[in-house]
């Protein structure tokens, strides 16, 4: 199908989303639990820093182009752009209109809770892409405590944040990680409580550095340097 006849079907799709009356909201549809992303148009979609934040706002709450820039701060047309670029892609969609001073507004929504990425070569290194995750989740954090201050005064809700480390079989690992995956399924794909708070989740188990992997002492270490060590750590000044 070439790219004029992808926008014709999209306008089909478009007109037959009816034109809501102003004294019916425009509430969140059911959208699927997941979708797989693999192509290079998906993934150049999802790559902007700003696309990517409009999916995870409009995962929450059906939004206008100019609904998203008062949020975001930025020219509407911009937003526009960007909604277009990610309805292209199959990653965002129309999912209600309503008829404001004679102008059609269109409302966007994602279209999966949540996104499967299978990467193709091209995208990039798998390093900077893990890492991307991390720096947006820092990122995010980060606006959370400017906001409201401290990690003492948000988690009074709910906030849990640790580093721990531990010695593991690799089939007690992978047990972790299925455990992980499967509870980050179930917290991306949670229905929308729609009185309830948008929540961050981040989570990472992986393979130590080498530093840290070292379960004994190195026996290269000579005894009578031991020997200085022990007298140095004992020695007074007189």
């Amino acid at each position: 199908m070439s790219e004029e006849e992808h926008a014709e079907q999209r306008s089909a799709e478009v007109d037959r989303v009816p034109i809501l009356p102003d004294s019916v909201p425009v509430s969140l549809p059911e959208l699927p639990p997941m979708l797989r992303v693999s192509s290079a148009q998906q993934f150049k979609a999802i790559g902007d820093a700003t696309r990517s934040l409009i999916l995870q706002i409009i995962k929450h709450e059906p939004s206008t182009a100019k609904q998203l820039g008062e949020r975001l701060k930025i020219p509407a047309s911009t937003i526009g752009h960007h909604l277009q670029v990610l309805e292209a892609a199959g990653l965002a969609q129309i999912c209600a209109r309503r008829l404001i001073h004679g102008i059609v507004a269109k409302y966007y929504t994602r279209t999966a809770l949540l996104f499967i990425f299978d990467f193709p070569p091209e995208v990039g290194p798998a390093a900077e892409r893990e890492l991307s995750y991390f720096i947006s989740a820092r990122d995010e954090l980060a606006d959370t405590l400017t906001e409201h201050g401290t990690i003492a005064d948000i988690s009074k809700d709910v906030c849990n944040i640790g580093f721990p480390h531990a010695r593991l079989s690799k089939e007690r690992a992978e047990e972790y990680s299925k455990r992980l995956y499967a509870l980050t399924y179930e917290f991306a794909t949670e229905p929308p409580d729609p009185n309830g708070e948008v929540y961050g989740f981040c989570n990472a188990l992986f393979l130590s550095p080498s530093y840290l992997q070292s379960s004994h002492v190195s026996s290269a270490t000579p005894a009578s340097e031991d020997a200085v060590d022990d007298d140095s750590a004992h020695s007074e000044t007189p």
